[in-house]
């Protein structure tokens, strides 16, 4: 029996390694047979909202509160959602940096020049809003995304 061949093996703690070796080199292949040589990482918040989402979930959350001013859960939910008032903003300007840093890419390439791309962790936040900068603009971004329980896909901008 090959021991590559085995699913059995290379899904158990003793083949985390391997697995884990095979998620940096495969989406390497993936990059340089699509020619992505610069990639932008943009990093942050992934509960970062556009303020019309933002405020429909400040909305509900607020109504959750009012409808059960004993429930200390739904209090402190509406807590936590007033604290990330401040990502809103930052949300489109992280939309505009990488609609701009992705024009500023395909200009470069009529020219002959290195390429940059946006890149993210693929997920919802400030990775959605890089990601759909570079769709704006009408060019690729990278997601690297990861199996989480609570993610069950990339974010509909990474391409």
């Amino acid at each position: 029996a090959k021991a590559y061949k085995n699913a059995e093996f290379l899904n158990s703690h003793d083949a985390r390694q391997i697995r884990v070796m095979c998620e940096l080199q495969e989406p390497g292949q993936r990059l340089e047979q699509q020619k992505v040589d610069n990639i932008v990482m943009f990093f942050g918040s992934a509960r970062a909202k556009p303020k019309e989402a933002y405020e429909a979930s400040l909305k509900e959350a607020e109504e959750a509160a009012e409808k059960a001013p004993s429930d200390t859960g739904k209090k402190a939910a509406l807590e936590r959602m007033k604290k990330q008032a401040f990502l809103v903003p930052m949300f489109d300007v992280t939309t505009q940096l990488a609609r701009k840093l992705t024009v500023w890419s395909a200009e470069r390439e009529k020219k002959g020049d290195q390429t940059y791309y946006v890149g993210t962790g693929a997920g919802p936040g400030m990775m959605e809003a890089a990601n759909k900068g570079a769709w704006l603009a009408k060019g690729p971004s990278v997601g690297f995304g990861i199996s989480l329980p609570f993610e069950d896909r990339l974010n509909p901008y990474v391409t």
